[in-house]
């Protein structure tokens, strides 16, 4: 089996673009104004554009054989297929939704971001581990 290798979507990618180039804005916008003595205020203001551009351009999710992994801006992690017990979504408020794969022997979980632009592949993958979100017990009446 090929690799899947996902990105995120285009509309992810051009909104934290243009939320880098803001940034940039705002910093270029502090040194016109205000001369190089602004620099220690264009500076920080400047900094998020990296991170921002990082993560909308290198995040990727890869889906092979044996193994799952995803980058951000500045991490990366992965596991083994094998290792994986079940997945569940979960809901970071305005840190966006994510699929939060269990692994056994309660040795934490392996969280993917659900912008990802993913396609039948990954889905049949998730459909074939168990479905945890079916196992959560609620307490309201």
């Amino acid at each position: 089996m090929e690799p899947h290798v996902y990105q995120m979507s285009r509309f992810v990618k051009i909104v934290y673009c243009v939320m880098g180039l803001f940034s940039i804005g705002a910093g270029g916008f502090f040194l016109l104004k205000f001369g190089w003595g602004a620099l220690i205020i264009a500076i920080p203001l400047c900094l998020p554009s990296i991170y921002l551009w990082r993560w909308a351009l290198l995040s990727r999710l890869t889906l092979s054989e044996t193994e799952i992994s995803v980058r951000y801006a500045s991490e990366e992690n992965s596991v083994r297929l094998s290792e994986i017990e079940g997945w569940r979504t979960e809901n970071q408020g305005r840190g966006g939704t994510f699929w939060a794969l269990q692994l056994k022997d309660d040795a934490g979980e392996f969280t993917i971001d659900q912008r990802f632009a993913v396609d039948d592949a990954f889905l049949d993958f998730l459909s074939k581990l168990r479905d945890l979100n079916e196992l959560a017990i609620s307490i309201a009446p």
